[in-house]
C-alpha cells in the first residue's frame, strides 16, 4: 500500500469516526497516514480496505495497526484456526473416528491443530475423552488440547500479524545469535518424522524392505523376522 492509499484510508476513517478528538488535529492525521503506509506497505491497498470497512462496520472506536492487521489475518491466513474453532473440530474428530484413529492427523486437520494434537498424543486424549464414562472428570479432553493450542496459536498469529520485511529482519538479527534452541527443535521434530514414516513403512508388503534398510545385516543373519 503507498502513502496516497493510506491517505484515502485514513481520511475514510476520519469521516467514519467525526468525534474523535486526535483526527481534529491535522498533524495527527497526517502522522496516521505515514503510519499507515509504513506498517502495510506489504499489503495490498484493497485487502486493507476491505479491513477498514470490517472494523468500521463493527467498532465505535478508530482502529489501531494491530485491529487492522488482525482483520487482514482473518482475510489471508483462513487456514490459522482460533482456538474455540480448532477444538470444535478436534471434539467432531474425536466422535467420529473413536479411539483406533489409524488416519493421518496432517490429512485430518489443519497443519498447527494437528501438531498440537500429535503433542498430546492421540490414545491420550482419547482416554481424556471417554474418561468422564467412567467417572472421571469431563471435559479434560478440552483442557489438554486448549493448554497446548492456544500459545501455538498466539505464537503463529503474532508472527503472521508482522509485517513481511520486519519479520525478515527479526529473523536475520536472530540467525546472527548464538542458537538457544530452536534448531534442537527442529531437530527433534524432524526425528520424530523420520520414525513416523519408518513405523508406517512397517505396514503391509513392504515390510521385509524397511526391516532390510534399517539393518540388512541382521535380517541376513537372521537376527530380524521379516513376519
Amino acid at each position: 500500500m503507498t502513502k496516497r492509499d493510506a491517505a484515502q484510508l485514513v481520511a475514510i476513517v476520519v469521516t467514519a469516526y467525526p468525534n474523535y478528538d486526535k483526527f481534529r488535529d491535522a498533524d495527527s492525521v497526517k502522522a496516521t497516514v505515514s503510519l499507515w503506509a509504513m506498517m502495510f506497505e506489504d499489503v495490498d491497498a484493497p485487502l486493507v480496505a476491505l479491513a477498514v470497512k470490517k472494523h468500521i462496520a463493527t467498532s465505535k472506536w478508530p482502529p489501531s495497526v494491530a485491529e487492522l492487521r488482525e482483520i487482514l489475518l482473518e482475510i489471508a491466513h483462513p487456514d490459522l484456526i482460533a482456538p474455540d474453532q480448532a477444538w470444535l473440530a478436534v471434539s467432531d474428530l474425536l466422535y467420529s473416528v473413536g479411539e483406533f484413529n489409524h488416519g493421518d492427523l496432517k490429512q485430518q486437520l489443519p497443519p498447527l491443530v494437528a501438531r498440537a494434537v500429535e503433542s498430546i498424543g492421540w490414545n491420550n486424549l482419547w482416554e481424556m475423552h471417554r474418561g468422564h464414562w467412567g467417572g472421571g472428570k469431563p471435559g479434560m479432553d478440552r483442557v489438554a488440547f486448549m493448554q497446548q493450542y492456544t500459545p501455538m496459536y498466539e505464537r503463529e498469529k503474532a508472527r503472521d500479524m508482522t509485517p513481511g520485511e520486519l519479520t525478515t529482519q527479526i529473523d536475520a538479527v536472530a540467525a546472527s545469535l548464538p542458537d538457544k534452541g530452536q534448531k534442537k527443535l527442529a531437530d527433534r521434530e524432524s526425528d520424530r518424522r523420520k520414525r513416523e514414516q519408518y513405523y508406517a513403512s512397517l505396514s503391509g508388503w513392504n515390510r521385509r524392505e524397511a526391516l532390510a534398510a534399517a539393518d540388512p545385516l541382521a535380517l541376513e543373519a537372521g537376527e530380524v523376522s521379516d513376519t
